[in-house]
């Protein structure tokens, strides 16, 4: 189960790079290729722009499959279809805000578009925007987000000019952007923009959430299996060694997450012996412990990359037991095989570092995957024998550990 795991994660990854790459140009004949490698250059320069209008795509991709439309069309990259220049400019960068950079600049509003970077001679400049502003509503509405603003702008024409209310040192300010045609200056200059570009940017990772998740362990079942398979058991198979937990986190600045995890496995199992008896097997492991993550947005902020490691300990137990189904106060004899029960145990301490990926399909839901090393650690080898907590000498199986693929779901921002 682990390998198979393995190969549909990296298949995903994989399909996932190639619909990126499918989404760039679209190419209608040789002569289209040969512009493209003519104009490279410009296209690099413009690729951060048309970033956003995929994002709209994606928005109106996913309305169409939900209504049984047709496949809206890719928008055109700016500056090689000659329609672009008549596409709307805000003419800046932005950023959705987090609860740390508001607190620092003083904004107690829960809404509002940070600006990262403007362009120098663009329709957002000539209205007195500046990087560090806060857009706090357009043409009347209170912008709440990222997309919701580019989902404003598109609205309008060029030639339309809007009111917008912002937020900057303290102070409600106003302006007026006129959507003027986006020139050809604006396009090449590379000194024309100020600020941070989008995509160096500090690019939101969230503020905190969590969720369920199933953790698969690539453990050694070997010593494990010996042993029950002496006790009458059939062997465990890899793919039932399945950890399922759960656990939260919250951004306590610069990227950087604290929370607690903690996940568990159970196996159970029956047999009938020979002689008629009943034996019932049940294994238990599970650990627990603080999580600290360091998350960042490199390419966008729904997808973000992370790696981290929980801290904490855990607990294997084995049981065994036989009955031949007879118990009576009247033969409580030692001398009476039939009836018997073990019990082993084992704590430790945990280790588990770990990278991973989250894709947000919502702003509020995720996809997350990692792949990372469960690794646990006892000050002896010995389990313990209960009820009387002895020492049990001898090779005895490890605890449940090895290299780990997890994949759950993440609820919040």
């Amino acid at each position: 189960m682990y390998k198979i795991v393995k190969r549909i994660l990296i298949a995903g990854i994989l399909y996932s790079l190639s619909i990126s790459t499918a989404a760039g140009i679209d190419f209608q004949d040789e002569s289209d290729l040969e512009k493209a490698d003519n104009n490279i250059d410009k296209l690099e320069k413009n690729l951060e722009m048309w970033e956003e209008d995929m994002e709209k795509w994606g928005e109106d991709l996913e309305r169409s499959i939900e209504r049984g439309n047709g496949i809206p069309s890719i928008p055109p990259i700016p500056g090689y279809y000659d329609s672009d220049e008549n596409s709307i400019r805000l003419g800046i960068y932005l950023s959705d805000l987090d609860f740390e950079e508001a607190y620092e600049m003083h904004y107690e509003e829960c809404y509002g578009v940070l600006v990262t970077g403007v362009v120098k001679g663009g329709n957002s400049h000539k209205a007195g925007l500046t990087k560090g502003d806060i857009i706090m509503e357009f043409d009347g509405e209170k912008v709440r987000y990222e997309d919701h603003l580019i989902s404003l702008r598109d609205t309008k024409r060029i030639g339309d000019t809007v009111n917008i209310k912002y937020f900057r040192n303290e102070n409600i300010l106003t302006t007026n952007v006129t959507f003027e045609k986006y020139t050809e200056a604006e396009e090449d200059d590379s000194q024309n923009w100020t600020g941070t570009s989008k995509k160096n940017k500090k690019m939101s990772v969230g503020f905190g959430g969590g969720g369920p998740y199933a953790t698969f362990v690539d453990y050694d079942l070997t010593r494990l299996n010996n042993y029950i398979e002496s006790r009458g058991f059939d062997p465990i198979k890899d793919d039932a060694l399945v950890f399922v937990g759960g656990g939260g986190m919250g951004n306590v600045g610069n990227g950087l997450f604290i929370g607690g995890m903690g996940a568990g496995f159970k196996y159970e199992s029956n047999t009938t012996t020979t002689a008629g008896n009943e034996r019932k097997l049940n294994i238990e492991s599970g650990f627990g412990g603080v999580q600290v993550v360091k998350k960042v947005a490199l390419f966008s902020p729904k997808v973000i990359f992370d790696f981290g490691t929980v801290i904490g300990g855990g607990r294997t137990t084995i049981e065994i037991g036989q009955t031949d189904g007879n118990y009576s106060w009247d033969d409580t004899s030692v001398d009476n095989t039939n009836n018997w029960y073990e019990k082993y145990e084992k704590d430790y301490f945990v280790l588990y570092p770990s990278v991973g990926v989250m894709v947000r399909v919502k702003s509020w839901f995720g996809i997350h995957a990692s792949a990372g090393y469960l690794k646990t650690y006892s000050p002896k080898d010995a389990w313990k024998s209960f009820p009387f907590e002895d020492d049990v000498a001898g090779p005895a199986p490890e605890p449940i550990n090895g290299q780990t693929l997890a994949i759950g779901v993440w609820f919040g921002h």
